[in-house]
């Protein structure tokens, strides 16, 4: 995956991602240094995944 590709298509959406078998859901908030910032649904807090670990990416409705 790469940074530039999140960074044009999904920033700020809602999406749930694979990352080494797990998957995240969350608003990509972040995408900087090769990392992805994902803001979780609930709460303000925040997961923050390396963009090389991420082998799927989907936006959510």
């Amino acid at each position: 995956m790469k940074q530039s590709f999140i960074e044009k298509y999904y920033m700020g959406k809602n999406v749930s991602l694979d990352a080494d078998g797990t998957v995240y859901n969350g608003m990509v908030a972040e995408c900087a240094d090769d990392v992805l910032s994902l803001k979780w649904d609930e709460g303000d807090e925040y997961t923050h995944i390396e963009i090389a670990k991420i082998s799927a990416i989907w936006k959510r409705l």
